[in-house]
This record gives C-alpha cells, sequence and structure tokens, in this order.
C-alpha cells in the first residue's frame, strides 16, 4: 500500500513541477483539488497504518482488562481513520479531476463501510464477522487503488 501511495505523491509532485506550457492546461481549482488529495492522502495512510497496527494487536479475550484498553485504542482508531476519511470528503471538484473524482468517493464510502464492521465483528469474537470485515477492507483498498490509479491518470492529462 505505501508504494501505491509513493506514486500518487509522486504523480501530485509531477503534475506542480511541471514546465509552463504544461501548466496552461491546469486551473487554480485542479491545483487546489491535487494539493488537498495529496495532503488526504497522506493524512489516512498515517490514520490506516496506525488502525491496522493496533487491530492486529486485538486480544483474544474479549472481557480480559487487556481487551478493555485495547478497545479504547481501537475506537480511537476508528475515529482517526474516519476523520481522514471526511477530510477526503470535503475535496471540492475541480473540472481537471471528474473523472479520477468518482472513484474517490466509492473509496470513501467503501472504507467507511469496512471501518465499521471491524469493531463489532472483534467485539463479538466472531470468525464470520471478521472475515466480512477483512474483504470488505480489501475491496476498500481495491478501491483506494483504483482511485489513485484514475487520479495518476487524470494528472497526466492535466499535463498535457
Amino acid at each position: 500500500m505505501r508504494n501505491r501511495l509513493s506514486s500518487l505523491f509522486l504523480a501530485v509532485i509531477t503534475l506542480f513541477a511541471l514546465g509552463t506550457p504544461a501548466q496552461a492546461a491546469i486551473t487554480e481549482s485542479d491545483a487546489k483539488y491535487a494539493q488537498e488529495a495529496g495532503k488526504a492522502t497522506q493524512d489516512f495512510s498515517t490514520a490506516i497504518g496506525n488502525w491496522g497496527d493496533i487491530y492486529q494487536l486485538a486480544p483474544e479475550k474479549v472481557n480480559s482488562a487487556g481487551y478493555k484498553k485495547w478497545k479504547k485504542r481501537a475506537q480511537n482508531a476508528d475515529s482517526s481513520v474516519k476523520a481522514a476519511l471526511t477530510n477526503f470528503s470535503k475535496i471540492k471538484v475541480s473540472a481537471g479531476y471528474k473523472n479520477s473524482d468518482v472513484a474517490l468517493r466509492k473509496f470513501i464510502k467503501a472504507y467507511t463501510n469496512a471501518i465499521g464492521l471491524y469493531a463489532p465483528a472483534i467485539q463479538k469474537n466472531d470468525k464470520k464477522l471478521v472475515r466480512k470485515a477483512n474483504d470488505a477492507l480489501m475491496a476498500a483498498t481495491n478501491l483506494f487503488t483504483a482511485w489513485g490509479n484514475e487520479f495518476a491518470r487524470d494528472t497526466s492529462a492535466l499535463a498535457k
């Protein structure tokens, strides 16, 4: 996932580093969209990385003292990811990023759903629910990757 994020950041940096002829097609709103998407991606990457680290440490025993401490950390991690997703949703679409913005909205919805599935699955210690949450997370991650690819294509088109 970090390699995909690196590619996305490279696309954003490339957009701003291009010479004057390429920038003629880039509007101020396109540049703002790209800048906000880059920041939101960085914030989301940090939040989801921390979230994953915390969820990997989930105790086996649901009613243990360790579980109660972990649950508080997990709730904070859930909130951080949801806040990062909310920041993504606040990005206003620009003309140059209309195609990738559709993929962005799908990714946000899917990740919000996947994050919401995890806490109940862990609390119930239900393997079926955990598997469902894992599947939802993988699907959301695929949508994140698809958005990154669409974003790069839109960026490339603006650079021409």
